[in-house]
């Protein structure tokens, strides 16, 4: 029924939405917003009923809620204070581009105090929640020692993670890594020249997924 009325616009199917949505069923009010967010005209309804559903514990909803107070979407002046507010909402829920986003904005002083350390708190939770990007960015954490101390060990592991979490950069980061070692063996060369094709190839078919 959602599909129907965001990608098709059906009317009957926004009719059952919009009465399933006033009933309170969250679900419905989240994909009303989403099929109404299509018309420029529509973006106060839409704001509203996104707001009803994350109000009544949408995940998705608390997320879509907090990124358009982020990003100033749906006709909503960018809004630090309440992005993090429904960001937190849809980390508790174990949301991970959520809980990303608590750590960037730690990290930029975004409607809260600026703070690495709590950065890196959520990050590794990110992390822990199966984020690959978090996982990146913790590597990095782990190798600069930036806002915790310095652990090759768990540096290297998380690297190895987000490359298994297919992202684009830690697949490359690790191939480099194997190339560039002096002591490399003929099967680490192999692995490092088949995770250059594969970085190549995620960037072209994954990109947009990330933050």
């Amino acid at each position: 029924m959602g599909l129907q009325a965001l990608h098709g616009q059906n009317k009957e199917a926004l009719h059952t939405l919009r009465a399933w949505a006033k009933r309170g069923n969250t679900v419905a009010q989240r994909e009303l917003a989403f099929a109404l967010a299509v018309h420029n005209d529509q973006y106060v309804d839409a704001a509203n009923w996104l707001k009803k559903a994350a109000q009544g514990g949408d995940a998705e909803a608390e997320f879509n809620f907090a990124e358009a107070n982020y990003k100033a979407r749906l006709g909503l002046k960018q809004n630090y204070v309440e992005a993090w507010t429904w960001y937190m909402a849809a980390s508790q829920q174990k949301n991970d581009k959520a809980t990303f986003m608590l750590s960037r904005m730690c990290k930029y002083g975004e409607g809260v105090p600026q703070d690495l350390k709590q950065s890196v708190y959520w990050l590794q939770i990110a992390s822990e929640q199966g984020n690959a990007q978090a996982m990146f960015l913790l590597s990095n954490a782990y190798a600069d020692g930036d806002g915790l101390a310095k652990n090759p060990v768990l540096a290297r592991q998380w690297l190895e993670n987000s490359a298994e979490g297919d992202f684009p950069v830690a697949i490359q980061a690790l191939a480099m890594e194997l190339e560039g070692n002096i002591d490399a063996q003929e099967k680490d060369k192999q692995r490092a020249h088949h995770l250059l094709k594969e970085a190549n190839d995620e960037r072209r078919m994954r990109w947009n997924q990330y933050q």
